[in-house]
């Protein structure tokens, strides 16, 4: 037993450098000019052992999406966000724990963006499906927060798309935003997210 789980864990190792370094080449290259072959180069491994850890270019953009988002989903379970109680304290938590890890993450964020177009269906529905569940998350507490008069919004599912994209906002442009730090751009980000959904 102990044996298999550490296997899945080297596997899951081995999947996150192929990713890390592909992600590097797709930024560099281009997604649609980088083949299976650098990938394989870039990481050191043989193409055919490569299929062993990723099925294609697709997968790969794919587990970069869940980069960012796995993390944060075992975050909410771990810090019990679900159990507090006051949904101003749920959401400010949230948001810093997100922009945090987008801020972590940017490149990759970004290259979601400017990428995820190319994606087959089979595999822009996992992609929605992820994404879907984060703007979820965020839209039961903006609900929570409506329902007991503590947040001023109209459409709790429109201000939980717009709070997911602000909350993108210092990946996209982080090249005008250089005159902050991360800190500093965390903060703003909460006070602003902040001051649009309460009275």
């Amino acid at each position: 037993m102990a044996q298999r789980r550490r296997s899945q864990l080297d596997v899951k190792e081995r999947q996150m450098n192929i990713v890390k370094k592909a992600a590097r080449l797709f930024f560099k290259k281009g997604y649609a000019q980088t083949t299976m072959r650098d990938i394989a180069r870039a990481t050191k491994i043989n193409l055919g052992n490569l299929y062993n850890y990723i099925e294609s270019k697709e997968d790969i953009l794919c587990h970069i999406f869940y980069m960012y988002h796995e993390p944060f989903a075992e975050w909410i379970e771990k810090e019990k966000i679900m159990e507090i109680e006051d949904p101003r304290v749920q959401l400010e938590k949230s948001v810093e724990k997100v922009v945090e890890m987008i801020n972590n993450y940017r490149k990759e964020v970004l290259l979601m963006y400017r990428e995820t177009r190319v994606l087959p269906p089979k595999f822009m529905k996992r992609v929605l499906a992820t994404e879907g569940s984060v703007v979820s998350f965020f839209e039961g507490i903006l609900k929570r927060g409506m329902d007991q008069g503590v947040f001023k919004i109209k459409d709790p599912f429109f201000s939980a798309n717009m709070l997911v994209f602000q909350m993108s906002l210092y990946a996209l442009r982080s090249w005008n935003l250089k005159r902050y730090s991360q800190e500093e751009i965390k903060k703003l980000m909460v006070e602003s997210i902040m001051a649009s959904v309460l009275p």
